[in-house]
């Protein structure tokens, strides 16, 4: 099976939910997303590229067509990386083998659900298995530098994204290195890494102060610390040692007002003092004042009570690897009145009458078999990676390391800046069952295995 064949295939089964669905799966941020491509702006609390990706897909069919053309071209990328990441280990596995391994994984997983989603975690797997493989080649071998491009593009639709590569990187790099890469190639895959990483907060940071003259890779980084700083309860107790003293006066006279609860005070669904100050004045100069004055009230949390913090954000960090269950989505309850209707009137009736709104999914049976797979997929990775060190295999044992701290870092990440929800964890926790089976799988075959080694057991080195 041609490769281009084996791609196709696995995109098709990648887009099964969504076809029993009826429409692709939607999120209340869907529209804040795709408003680069619907509204012609710029979200100023989300990463806009997300929405600039899908833009020609989007705005070339107009209504339903155009979406169906947006998400099969978003699961054809992820099924390109998952295809590039069996090749790597399985380098002369046939196609239709490596179809058998990843379609399982796509249906029994959260993996599919997350591919044909409307938001920018469907990509976060996907951009971890691609950061690996850039970070495991030679800078010198044709096709790098067009990889470590298409890790950067990934890494613009989220911003936990570029935390993500950064680990991925270094715990490629580490295990490189003791398979005995040269420092000299370590070097300059970190620099490739760094440029990369530096490309996305710049290109974040432009786009800000272009449109809002914020020069910032995250101009609202600081209300969502404080939101969540403010239901930790560390922004009380540091409102009782500033409010009367050094404290933004204004921001203490509302004190009393402000919701405890990070998703009322972020989102106004109670009436909330910043929801009206910030969010309906998105991008006015006065709402920057208060923007500034949440982000003193943060950082000073943070600088006075890092002891607390970091007990809060280890607890919720524990939390995200019990919370991982599919759809997550917050719909049908959240997703009756997008925005994006305001846009595109002609996609009511179509996400209306999905499963997803109607409340038709059979979403317990479905929790029940993808959480059981991603379990037993997490249950698998450290013992798997012991073996792998044990065995020798370098390659084996990049990737398996890779995962797992990505998956420490992703839930890190999750839990020192937002609440505890199940789709955070949830985006790549179907890379841990993906991941052990193919380890499996290459050591089972075992002509495949010792030419692998041979080849690139230690991170392939230039002569």
């Amino acid at each position: 099976m041609p490769q281009v064949v084996t791609v196709a295939a696995v995109t098709a089964v990648l887009l099964l939910p969504a076809m029993h669905n009826r429409f692709p799966f939607v999120f209340p941020d869907t529209s804040a997303y795709l408003s680069v491509a619907y509204a012609d702006s710029w979200p100023i609390d989300r990463a806009g590229f997300y929405g600039l990706l899908l833009a020609p897909a989007l705005r070339s069919l107009d209504g339903p067509p155009g979406v169906w053309l947006a998400i099969v071209m978003q699961a054809a990328i992820i099924a390109t990386v998952l295809v590039a990441a069996c090749r790597k280990l399985l380098p002369r596995s046939r196609g239709w083998l490596i179809f058998a391994l990843i379609a399982p994984i796509a249906l029994l997983t959260s993996l599919s659900l997350h591919a044909t989603q409307l938001m920018p975690d469907a990509f976060t797997g996907a951009l971890i298995l691609l950061a690996w493989l850039a970070a495991s080649r030679n800078l010198a071998d044709p096709g790098t530098p067009l990889m470590w491009l298409a890790t950067a593009v990934l890494a613009l639709v989220h911003y936990t994204h570029v935390g993500l590569i950064a680990v991925a990187v270094v715990a490629t790099q580490i295990v490189c290195a003791v398979g005995g890469a040269t420092i000299k190639e370590i070097a300059k895959r970190a620099m490739a890494a760094a440029l990369t990483i530096a490309a996305v907060l710049s290109a974040h940071t432009a786009v800000y102060g272009a449109y809002f003259n914020r020069w910032s890779p995250s101009p609202l980084g600081g209300y969502f610390l404080f939101a969540r700083l403010n239901e930790d309860g560390l922004v009380p107790r540091w409102f009782d040692r500033h409010c009367g003293v050094d404290a933004p006066k204004p921001l203490c006279d509302i004190r009393p007002e402000i919701p405890r609860d990070s998703q009322e005070l972020l989102w106004g669904k109670e009436p909330s003092p910043l929801y009206d100050r910030i969010n309906k004045r998105k991008g006015e100069p006065d709402s920057w004042l208060w923007v500034d004055m949440v982000s003193q009230a943060a950082n000073g949390s943070l600088k006075e009570q890092p002891v607390e913090f970091a007990r809060v954000a280890t607890k919720a960090t524990a939390d995200q690897f019990v919370h991982y269950q599919a759809l997550d989505d917050e719909c049908p309850e959240n997703c009756g009145n997008l925005k994006l209707f305001d846009w595109r009137p002609n996609l009511i009736e179509s996400v209306r009458s999905s499963r997803q709104l109607t409340d038709g999914l059979p979403r317990t049976p479905i929790r029940l078999v993808t959480g059981t797979v991603a379990t037993v997929g997490l249950l698998l990775l450290l013992p798997l990676l012991f073996l792998a060190v044990r065995r020798r295999d370098t390659l084996a044992t990049s990737l398996l390391a890779t995962l797992v701290l990505c998956l420490v870092a992703n839930a890190a990440m999750a839990g020192a800046l937002s609440d505890v929800h199940d789709r955070y964890q949830s985006r790549i926790i179907w890379l841990a069952p993906f991941a052990a089976s193919l380890v499996m799988v290459r050591w089972r075959r075992r002509s495949e295995l010792l030419a692998s080694i041979a080849e690139e057991a230690k991170c392939p080195v230039t002569a």
